[in-house]
C-alpha cells in the first residue's frame, strides 16, 4: 500500500489519524507473517491505553496496531523521517542520543515522550519499546514496544517542576516572555518591585517596564544557545523613579514542543552602580584637597577647548606657591597639607562657580576661566588671586604666609590643546619666578627662560654626579623604644647657580636624562661607606638607599652593590634596597626576577612608599618583600578617621602573616607615634623622632646612647 508524505508521518492513504484515546483495539496479523497470539492481548493493553507497534529491518517504518479495525487490516505504518520533522530540537537530540546508545549496545530499551501532530500541540506520545534481534556485529536488527496517549499535564518531568518552583519563589524579579518580547507571566518579585498587579503586566512587552539595549531586537539575538547573556538596563518603578538593572535572558522550550520562550532575570544593581561611582570619583580627584587631578583636568580642558573661538577664548592659570617646601621642612608634611587645603578654599572662595580648580601636583594648581572675548579678565582676577592667597594664616601655634606665582595663557591665542596651554602656562610661571616671586606673567613667545635654566641644570647635575660633589644625609629609623635601628640615605645638591635644588626636582631630572644608574651608583657608594663606619663604631645596622625603577633592571646592578660591600667589607644585609611599585609597571617578570636575585644575595628589600601608588596589595602577593614602608599619605586623617586606622591595623596584620617588618614613614607628631604603635607597627621614621642629618652626627648620637644605655633611652631626635 503506497505512503502519503504529505500526511503526517507517512500514514496510508485516506487512513485518519489515530484517535487521542485508543479504546477498540484488535488483532492483526503481526508483520514478517507471524500469526497473532489472539485477541485478549491487545484488549488488555487496550484497557491499559496501549498501542503495540513493532519494527525490522530494512523498514524504515514501524508498524502501529491501530483500533478500530478488523483482525486482518493492516497496521499503521509510521514513517521515521515524517516523524522527526514536527520535533523541537531538545526533542530531536534526545532521540537522537538514544538511538546511539541503542546502536552502540550501551542500551536495549527507550522510553521518549514526542509531539506527533504539529497541527495539535497538545497531543503526547509516550513511545516505549526494546531491540529484540541484533546482527553478530550488534547492531538493531528489530524492535517491539507501545505507545500510549499521554495527558499534557503528565508531561513535565520533576526538573520541570522544581524550575517553575525556582521562577515562583525567587528574590530576584523573573519574567517569561515570547518572541516578540511580549510578557507571558511574572513572578512575585517583579509584581513587588513594580509596585503593579499581574493582570495589568500581561501581554505587554517589556519595553514598557525597562529600557536596555538588548531590547532593541528580537530576543533570540540577545541570547546565545551556550549560555546567560547579562545587559544593563534602567526599570521603570513608576512615579518617575528608575532603577539600575541587570538584564540577564536565556531561553527554553516549553515542554517538548517547538515552542520557545525567553526567561528574563532582574536584579537591582543601585549599590554597584553607587560603588562604581564613587571609584570613579576616587580616580578622578585629589584625595588631599578634593579637587579634580591632572587627568581629570586635561580632559575637561579638552573638551572645553573644543568649543573655543576668538570671541569664545579660555584663560588657564598656572599657580605654584612660593616657599611650600619650606613650611613642609619646617613645619613637617601635615602643616603641608593643613596649608593646602586652606589654599584649596581660597580659591574655592575667590574663583566663580563655573571655573575649574584642579591639583597639578605638590604645591601647583590649575584655574580653567572663561572669559569670553576679555583679555583683561585673567590679570584682574589673577591679581585677586595673589591678594587672597598671600594672607596669612594659623597653622599650629605657627602665623605663615605664603605667596604665590602665577602664569596665564589664553586660548586659542597661545595653544589650542591641553599639552600645549598647559607647558606654556607652566614657562610663564616660571618667569613669574624669576621677576621676584608673589607675582604673575603672561605667556609670549618670548618667555623660554625655563628651558634655557632646565639645560642649564641638567648640564651642572650631569658634572655634579661625575664630580661626586653631591651631599648625602641619612635620617634615622626607630624602634618602638625610641632605639635607632637603621637609616635612610638621602641625596642633597646645592647648586651655586640654582642654590639648594630639592630632590623631587633634580632625581626625576636625571632619572629623565639617562642619569638614573650612575646617580644610583653614586648613592650606593656612600651607603657601603656609611654602613662600614656605623659597623666600625660598634652600631652595625643597615643602611637604605632608593633604587629607580631604571636602576633595577641595570645589568650592572649586581655587581655595583656586590663590589660596594667588598671595598668596604660589609655584609651585604648591612644594605637595604628601597623601591617603589613603578618598578612593577613593565608587563613583565624581569624586575621581580631580578629583585629576587639580589634578595638572595643577602640584600635586604624594602618596598618604599606603600598605599600611595596602584595595587600595592597584589605586589605584596608576587614578590615578599623584607620591609614595607607605610607611605606618609597613610597617616594623613589616621587619629580622626576609624577606617583609615582599621585599614591600616589590616595591612600591618597582612605584613606580620607574610614574615614582612613594617616602617612608617612620616611620624610628625607623637600623638600619631603613639596610635601607631598601637596598631603594631614596629619601626617609625619621620621630624618627630628623627630629622635628616650627616653621618657624624648619627654616629654622635648613636655614641651618646651607647653611654646612657644604663638608663632610658634619650628619646627622639630633633
Amino acid at each position: 500500500m503506497p505512503i502519503d508524505d504529505d500526511a503526517p508521518f507517512g500514514r496510508t492513504s485516506g487512513e485518519a489519524l489515530p484517535a487521542t484515546q485508543e479504546t477498540d483495539l484488535c488483532t492483526a496479523p503481526a508483520s514478517n507473517g507471524q500469526e497473532a497470539s489472539g485477541g485478549w492481548p491487545l484488549d488488555a493493553l487496550t484497557i491499559l491505553g496501549l498501542v503495540p507497534w513493532h519494527w525490522a529491518l530494512p523498514d524504515t517504518f514501524f508498524r502501529l496496531l491501530s483500533s478500530g479495525v478488523a483482525h486482518d487490516a493492516p497496521p499503521l505504518q509510521l514513517n521515521f523521517r515524517e516523524l522527526l520533522r514536527p520535533m523541537a530540537p531538545a526533542q530531536r537530540q534526545r532521540l537522537v542520543h538514544q538511538w546511539r546508545r541503542l546502536i552502540c549496545g550501551l542500551d536495549d530499551r527507550f522510553d521518549l515522550t514526542l509531539q506527533p501532530d504539529r497541527h495539535r500541540p497538545e497531543l503526547r506520545w509516550r513511545i516505549r519499546g526494546a531491540v529484540t534481534l541484533r546482527s553478530a556485529e550488534g547492531y538493531p536488527l528489530a524492535a517491539v514496544g507501545v505507545r500510549e496517549v499521554v495527558a499534557e499535564d503528565n508531561v513535565c518531568d520533576i526538573g520541570s517542576r522544581v524550575r517553575a518552583h525556582a521562577f515562583v519563589a525567587s528574590r530576584d524579579p523573573m519574567l517569561v516572555v515570547g518572541e516578540r518580547w511580549q510578557i507571558l507571566e511574572a513572578n512575585d518579585a517583579f509584581l513587588e518591585l513594580g509596585s503593579r498587579p499581574l493582570s495589568d503586566i500581561l501581554g505587554h512587552p517589556l519595553s514598557r517596564y525597562v529600557s536596555a539595549n538588548a531590547l532593541s531586537g528580537p530576543p533570540a539575538t540577545a541570547v546565545s544557545r551556550e549560555r546567560s547573556h547579562h545587559h544593563e538596563g534602567m526599570f521603570d518603578a513608576g512615579g518617575g523613579d528608575a532603577i539600575p538593572v541587570e538584564l540577564t535572558l536565556s531561553d527554553f522550550t516549553l515542554g517538548d514542543s517547538q515552542q520557545v520562550h525567553y526567561i528574563a532575570v532582574l536584579r537591582d544593581i543601585s549599590a554597584r552602580k553607587r560603588s562604581e561611582r564613587e571609584l570613579e570619583h576616587l580616580a578622578s580627584i585629589d584625595t588631599l584637597t578634593q579637587l579634580p587631578n591632572r587627568a581629570t583636568l586635561q580632559y575637561a580642558l579638552n573638551r572645553q577647548l573644543r568649543q573655543i573661538s576668538p570671541i569664545h577664548a579660555l584663560a588657564v592659570l598656572f599657580i605654584d606657591l612660593d616657599g611650600f617646601k619650606h613650611i613642609n621642612d619646617s613645619l613637617g608634611h601635615q602643616a603641608g597639607d593643613t596649608l593646602l587645603r586652606i589654599m584649596v578654599k581660597r580659591l574655592r572662595a575667590t574663583l566663580r562657580s563655573r571655573d575649574l580648580i584642579a591639583r597639578w601636583g605638590g604645591d601647583e594648581f590649575v584655574v580653567v576661566i572663561d572669559v569670553g572675548s576679555d583679555r583683561q579678565l585673567a590679570p584682574r582676577i589673577t591679581r585677586r588671586l595673589l591678594e587672597v592667597l598671600a594672607q596669612p594664616m594659623v597653622i599650629g601655634s605657627h602665623q605663615i604666609s605664603v605667596t604665590a606665582s602665577i602664569g596665564i595663557v589664553h586660548a586659542p591665542f597661545d595653544g589650542k590643546d591641553s599639552e600645549t596651554l598647559l607647558k606654556h602656562a607652566d614657562v610663564a610661571m616660571y618667569a613669574a619666578k624669576d621677576k621676584g616671586k608673589n607675582g604673575f606673567a603672561i605667556y609670549h613667545a618670548q618667555l623660554k627662560h625655563h628651558d634655557l635654566e632646565k639645560m642649564s641644570m641638567l648640564s651642572l647635575l650631569r658634572d655634579a654626579i661625575a664630580q661626586e660633589t653631591l651631599d648625602f644625609l641619612v635620617q634615622p629609623k626607630f624602634d618602638q623604644h625610641s632605639r635607632i635601628v637603621g637609616a635612610e640615605l638621602l641625596a642633597r645638591w646645592h647648586s651655586e647657580s640654582h642654590g639648594q635644588v630639592p630632590p623631587s626636582i633634580f632625581v626625576p631630572l636625571a632619572e629623565h636624562n639617562g642619569m638614573a644608574s650612575a646617580l644610583g651608583t653614586l648613592a650606593i657608594e656612600h651607603a657601603a661607606r656609611g654602613a662600614a663606619r656605623l659597623a666600625a663604631s660598634g652600631h652595625p645596622i643597615p643602611v637604605a638607599v632608593n633604587i629607580s625603577a631604571l636602576h633595577v633592571m641595570d645589568e650592572t646592578l649586581p655587581e655595583t652593590l656586590r663590589s660596594a660591600c667588598r671595598r668596604h667589607a660589609i655584609p651585604t644585609e648591612l644594605i637595604e634596597l628601597e623601591v617603589t611599585e613603578s618598578v612593577f609597571l613593565e608587563n613583565t617578570r624581569a624586575p621581580e626576577a631580578r629583585i629576587e636575585e639580589l634578595r638572595r644575595q643577602g640584600f635586604r628589600v624594602a618596598m618604599d612608599d606603600f598605599g600611595a601608588g596602584y595595587s600595592s596589595l597584589g605586589y605584596l602577593k608576587r614578590l615578599p618583600f623584607d620591609t614595607i614602608k607605610i607611605d606618609r599619605s597613610f597617616l594623613s586623617d589616621l587619629e580622626a578617621d576609624p577606617r583609615s586606622r582599621h585599614l591600616l591595623e589590616g595591612i600591618v596584620g597582612l605584613c606580620d602573616l607574610l614574615g614582612m617588618e613594617t616602617i612608617a614613614e612620616g611620624v610628625e607628631t607623637q600623638a600619631q607615634w603613639q596610635l601607631l604603635q598601637a596598631l603594631g607597627i614596629k619601626q617609625y621614621q619621620g621630624f618627630f623622632l628623627g630629622r635628616p642629618m650627616p653621618m657624624a652626627a648619627l654616629l654622635e648620637r648613636l655614641g651618646a646612647c651607647a653611654e646612657d644605655a644604663g638608663r632610658a633611652p634619650k628619646g627622639r631626635l630633633r
